[in-house]
């Protein structure tokens, strides 16, 4: 009786615990940073507007550095849930020559940009920027790069991806969580084999679905697998037979493929070289493999620390923990992306 007691105000604390670490939480749980930038003619003659719509939590500078031959004219701020529309009205004295370029101060993961200049119109992708971003101003912008670049940049942004994703990491952390040895084996492949599917597909347009219902999706994926690995778990520890891998390998499988179409979205962000489409999928795919292989090294180096307590109450209790808090997590993004989707779209 005493156990039982004790096991449930165990739960308690850790769901009011998890309710905390949510609420301190950003609403972002993908952090991969993306802006819009469109530029096009302004009322009189040789005068422009830049509009950037941007995360509002990457915006604490406006101070955006012009061509000489250019000053600012006007400003103004618009800020929409958890995006933020900035106006800059500018006059140019010149013509834009070959390295014209408006530098702002944000750091981004990547960008769209529509360019609307001397009655031509261009739309690019602008590359990861490290403390600003800089925009060219003429239309000789098509993304090319060597073998070398773009196995090193693509493998890189990989593999950032996936250490930023908190909720790819923690639908990974519930696997890990689920199963062992040569089971986890099976589960990470079958989520690999998913992704990397849907990613090509979604990247080369024979797949082209919204990526709201699919953020809701993936939230929900990281739900569902808290809340199985919680029910494996409890089985075990009654000594009672868990449910058959094959039935585990399919609902990984299709988790995988929707969360595919969600990287799919980061890379159309970041852009690909146009000179080498596929070097770029491939290294991509592997950073985010790689990335997930040393995320898993990781949890068994602690995993490790912990099975040296030789102490099974407290390791279970703490893989509990971490379960509820993660299920928690996922339903928190279910229903915060659900308030934000665009129902109105729909219609």
């Amino acid at each position: 009786m005493l156990i039982k007691r004790i096991t449930q105000l165990f739960k308690v604390v850790f769901f009011a615990t998890g309710l905390t670490l949510v609420s301190a939480l950003p609403a972002i749980a993908d952090v991969f940073v993306s802006a819009d930038f469109r530029i096009t003619p302004g009322e009189e003659t040789g005068s422009y507007v830049l509009n950037a719509q941007l995360p509002t939590a990457i915006i604490n500078n406006t101070d955006v550095v012009f061509p000489e031959s250019c000053t600012l004219q006007g400003f103004n701020r618009q800020a929409f849930a958890d995006k933020t529309q900035l106006r800059y009205d500018f006059q140019c004295t010149q013509a834009f020559n070959q390295n014209a370029a408006i530098i702002t101060p944000w750091f981004i993961d990547g960008a769209k940009v529509l360019l609307n200049i001397d009655g031509q119109s261009t739309s690019f992708t602008l590359k990861r920027s490290l403390d600003t971003t800089e925009i060219p101003l003429n239309h000789t912008t098509e993304l090319t790069l060597s073998k070398s670049e773009t196995v090193k940049r693509y493998l890189w942004q990989g593999m950032l991806h996936i250490w930023f994703g908190w909720d790819h990491l923690a639908f990974v952390l519930c696997l890990c969580l689920l199963a062992s040895h040569w089971r986890l084996l099976t589960l990470i492949t079958t989520f690999t084999v998913g992704h990397s599917l849907t990613l090509a597909l979604a990247y080369y347009q024979v797949v082209n679905i919204p990526i709201a219902p699919i953020e809701i999706l993936i939230a929900f994926s990281i739900m569902l697998m808290a809340r199985e690995a919680l029910v494996s778990m409890k089985w075990k520890r009654l000594g009672l037979p868990t449910k058959a891998l094959t039935a585990s390998v399919g609902i990984v499988l299709l988790f995988g493929l929707i969360h595919g179409l969600g990287f799919a979205s980061a890379l159309s962000e970041l852009g690909v070289p146009q000179n080498e489409i596929g070097l770029a999928l491939l290294f991509f795919n592997l950073g985010v493999e790689a990335g997930q292989i040393l995320f898993i090294a990781a949890l068994y180096a602690l995993s490790r620390v912990f099975l040296t307590l030789k102490n099974k109450q407290i390791d279970f209790y703490l893989r509990i923990s971490v379960l509820y808090v993660v299920g928690i997590l996922g339903s928190f993004w279910v229903f915060e992306r659900l308030l934000g989707f665009p129902f109105a779209n729909l219609s």
